[in-house]
């Protein structure tokens, strides 16, 4: 036990003095490392110091250096403001020395004004002496000069601009025309307010006639016709004003013609057959038509009217070929215009449609036309096209103005109508009356169908300055009076002459 316990103790003092020499060892070696981390700071420290008195010395002269130049900047701003300022006052001697040049001109001036005014003064007063004249007096008739001379020079620019105007316009216009008429051409069959039905032979002739004329009455009763029968073999005439009467009436003594038995009973029966087959033709006619023309939404009874285009004439030619034809023209000209084409093919085709009635209603064309249109609902700028295609009342859209060259387009075109020669004897003398009622004018002449009227005035009444005066007044009144389908050239002459015979 007692071994035990010695064991332990020198167990025990053993490890407390290896601990002993631990802790020495330990000691002694941080107070070597804390020795040596003071030597390290100590030299970092003076290495520190040393950088940052060096750079201190360096921002130093360099500061001394930029202060060294920015005096030496305001030496020379101060130097250059003395020297501006020197200059300015050189300037504002400068100046004052002018102002006071200008102060005598102007002194100078205006004696001279006075001067100059007392002169014109005397001057004028002079003149006043000489001429007889005051200056008031002078002064209108120097105003009526260049008027004059004002007048005439205007009246030349305007012309000219006119000419020039007229001229690019019409080459553009004639461009567009001509493409619009080569795309489309139509037949124009000219019909009359009679038709002629051939006869086998001139015994048919009484048959038609029938037994004390009673055939005859029977068509004039029946069908609201005449037959003319005269002496030109082999033919009779179903006469009448109503286009679609006439031509039922026609169909139905060709139909009689061909079976022989002419009577009152079956000229009635007939007639009421011919009838109903010519409104089932009518109404394939009219959406033909517009089948044609590539319209749709149209009312029936409106394609009922077109239809019956076929049957009425103007001047000989067919209104409604005349109608298929302007709404052609009209569409292909609203192509090149880059404007609405089916509304001027439209308006084209309806623009003549009250001469589907008005052999049967009171008004003219253009009145019924317009009241159809609106009827069956057609748009403002149709209405307005067929109440505007005759001048009537004014254009308010482009499609208009096309639908009335079309008009005059294809109603003026060669062979588009046969005129008597009554209508142009009559058509010639409105020409020239309008002409002749000018003051000034000796002598209107039509040429050409009224295509080209020379217009003599009197020289001693009318100047050059006026002539372009007097081709207005003949523009305007042939406008208000005539129908010329076309272009009108109108050509003043003016010319003095001074003749003597020396014998």
């Amino acid at each position: 036990m007692i071994q035990t316990i010695i064991i332990v103790i020198l167990t025990i003092t053993i490890i407390g003095a290896v601990s002993f020499i631990v802790w020495m060892l330990v000691s002694k070696s941080r107070k070597h490392q804390i020795s040596k981390a003071i030597k390290a700071a100590k030299n970092e420290r003076k290495q520190i110091l040393g950088n940052a008195y060096r750079e201190i010395n360096d921002l130093k002269q360099a500061f001394e250096k930029e202060k060294q130049f920015e005096l030496l900047e305001v030496t020379n701003e101060k130097q250059r403001i003395k020297n501006h300022r020197l200059e300015i006052e050189k300037d504002r001697d400068r100046l004052d020395l002018k102002e006071k040049r200008l102060e005598s001109k102007e002194n100078d001036l205006e004696k001279r004004a006075k001067e100059y005014d007392k002169r014109i003064s005397e001057i004028i007063s002079l003149l006043e002496e000489i001429s007889e004249m005051s200056k008031d007096e002078a002064k209108e008739l120097l105003l009526k000069k260049v008027e004059e001379k004002t007048a005439k020079e205007l009246s030349t620019y305007v012309k000219n601009a006119e000419l020039v105007a007229h001229s690019k316009a019409k080459t553009i216009s004639d461009q567009i025309i001509i493409g619009a008429m080569e795309k489309y051409t139509t037949n124009v069959v000219n019909e009359k307010t009679s038709n002629i039905v051939k006869l086998p032979s001139d015994e048919m002739k009484g048959r038609v006639i029938g037994k004390d004329g009673r055939n005859i009455k029977a068509f004039e009763q029946y069908g609201g016709v005449d037959i003319l029968v005269d002496e030109t073999p082999g033919v009779v005439t179903v006469s009448s004003f109503n286009p679609i009467r006439r031509e039922i009436a026609t169909r139905a003594l060709e139909k009689l013609i061909g079976d022989g038995r002419i009577q009152p009973v079956k000229i009635e029966s007939e007639i009421e057959k011919q009838r109903l087959e010519l409104e089932d033709i009518i109404i394939e006619t009219g959406y033909q038509t517009i089948r044609e023309l590539n319209i749709s939404d149209m009312d029936i009874e409106l394609v009922k009217l077109i239809g019956r285009l076929k049957y009425r004439t103007s001047y000989g030619q067919s209104v409604l070929m005349h109608s298929i034809e302007v709404a052609k023209i009209a569409g292909a000209i609203a192509a090149e215009l880059k404007l609405n084409i089916k509304e001027a093919i439209r308006a084209g085709l309806l623009h003549d449609i009250g001469k589907a009635v008005d052999f049967e209603e009171e008004g003219s064309h253009v009145i019924l036309g317009v009241t159809i249109a609106k009827k069956y609902g057609e748009s403002e700028i149709v209405v307005n096209a067929i109440e505007s295609h005759h001048e009537d009342v004014p254009k308010n859209s482009e499609i208009a103005a096309i639908v009335s060259i079309a008009d005059s387009i294809s109603a003026s075109r060669p062979g588009a109508r046969n005129n008597t020669i009554s209508e142009f004897i009559s058509r010639m003398t409105e020409i020239e009356k309008v002409g002749n009622d000018i003051p000034g004018v000796n002598q209107t002449y039509a040429l050409q169908s009224g295509r080209q009227i020379r217009v003599i005035v009197d020289p001693m009444q009318v100047n050059d300055t006026e002539l372009y005066q007097i081709i207005e007044k003949v523009k305007e009144g042939i406008l208000k009076t005539v129908v010329v389908p076309g272009e009108i050239t109108i050509t003043v002459i003016r010319e003095k002459r001074e003749i003597y015979i020396i014998k």
